[in-house]
């Protein structure tokens, strides 16, 4: 009996130390961990981080173009960080490159492109009145991020013939300055200005800082070291030039529709010149602008709707050479003028309207058979200009024409009938 007690007793206190160490097993909590820190996302891991970023390139080129050139002329030669951007700017260029000559914030300068010195900026917009702006991601430098950032600009400038009048170098720091007239500054005939368009292009280094992002640096694309010669005017690699008018904004599209009527309709109107007519005006023409004008008058070759379409004065003979004319020797006639093409010409401006123009040309030769046409190409260079408010062409030059291998394209009569219909809708004004 008492055996039997001992080992009741035993097998009791084994299975109480079984049950109370599984229970301890069961019901003890795993041990704490520390939780992860967030991810902090930036440029390269997030689309929003980007999008962050352009937004803040769009305020930063606001504020750089916002002010003007001339109110930079000290700022760009002592490297000083102008007030209107240093929010915009990180402590660590601020620091260290601030009133440094070679500091890498490149501020807006006078540049020449295409015979133009441009002299201010503003900030082009899109059709959704929007700034354009383009902000590319390039990679990461350090804890910099790089961008691409092209700005469409539209430029105040003056021919270079009229940018010598106004403007002298200073040959110690090769920058331009005004020129002086018995200590006064020259002031430019507002009329003298004129306009383009263009794009610039910057490679731009942006950090972090907080929540927000500063420039580290924003340097001209392809620039040159040191100073006196980035500021150069030649110095334009970053420089692209950009067409006038940009046929997705409704209103540009439409000045752009009026003046390439107002172009196809002057050379269709040039088909009324056969071999007979041709030399009786390259008689006028030679004998002077009273009666090359009013040969031309007398055919309405001059005109659209009843209005005057040419701009001639005594240099007729530079801006419209006789030998410009389509009709050339060896050709009776031309029969009409087909797949014209209108182009923007780089140096368009807002006053010089030039173009390219090509064609197709139904030629008639005068020693050919009978019935026989030759299809000929021609490529011309056209400027217009606003005479009083009105559209009117300066000037044409032939560059080239040369008989076409392939066969003349069919006529298509539809498009032929359009094209009729909307002769009396160009608009000249």
């Amino acid at each position: 009996m008492n055996k039997k007690l001992k080992i009741l007793t035993v097998s009791t206190l084994i299975a109480a130390t079984i049950f109370s160490t599984g229970c301890s097993v069961l019901f003890n909590k795993p041990p704490a961990t520390d939780p992860e820190p967030p991810k902090i996302e930036t440029p390269d891991t997030s689309a929003e981080e980007d999008k962050k970023v352009q937004e803040f390139m769009t305020e930063y080129f606001g504020a750089l173009f916002g002010q003007t050139v001339e109110s930079y002329a000290k700022n760009l030669l002592t490297g000083e960080i102008p007030s209107s951007i240093s929010s915009y700017i990180a402590q660590r260029t601020v620091k260290e490159g601030n009133k440094n000559p070679e500091i890498g914030i490149h501020l807006p300068r006078i540049v020449e492109v295409n015979g133009m010195s441009m002299l201010n900026y503003e900030i082009l917009k899109d059709a959704d009145n929007k700034p354009i702006i383009e902000s590319t991601f390039i990679g990461k430098n350090g804890d910099a991020y790089l961008y691409y950032v092209k700005v469409g600009l539209k430029a105040k400038g003056l021919p270079n013939s009229l940018f010598i009048k106004y403007y002298d170098i200073n040959n110690e720091t090769n920058a331009y300055e005004k020129i002086k007239e018995n200590g006064v500054e020259k002031v430019v005939a507002e009329e003298d200005y004129d306009y383009i368009k263009v794009t610039a292009k910057y490679d731009v280094e942006i950090v972090k800082d907080g929540d927000s992002y500063k420039v580290l640096t924003q340097r001209e694309a392809d620039y040159k070291s040191p100073l006196s010669k980035r500021i150069s005017k030649l110095n334009n690699e970053f420089v692209d030039k950009r067409e006038f008018l940009d046929v997705n904004i409704p209103e540009q599209k439409q000045q752009y529709d009026n003046e390439k009527a107002l172009l196809e309709q002057f050379f269709n109107n040039l088909l009324l010149l056969d071999k007979e007519r041709m030399s009786l005006l390259r008689a006028e023409w030679y004998k002077g602008y009273s009666g090359f004008m009013e040969f031309l008058s007398g055919l309405e070759i001059n005109k659209v709707n009843g209005s005057e379409i040419l701009f001639t004065d005594a240099n007729y003979t530079q801006k419209f050479n006789i030998m410009s004319f389509p009709l050339q020797v060896n050709m009776d006639r031309i029969d009409s003028f087909d797949n014209i093409k209108v182009t923007q010409h780089p140096g368009y401006t807002q006053k010089n309207k030039v173009y390219f123009v090509s064609f197709d040309a139904s030629v008639v030769k005068a020693n050919g058979m009978i019935g026989n046409k030759t299809v000929y190409k021609y490529d011309y260079t056209v400027t217009l200009k606003d005479k009083n408010g009105k559209l009117m062409i300066d000037g044409i030059k032939l560059n080239e024409f040369y008989q076409k291998n392939d066969e003349k394209p069919k006529e298509n009569k539809e498009e032929k009938k359009d094209t009729e219909t909307k002769k009396d809708d160009i608009d000249l004004k």
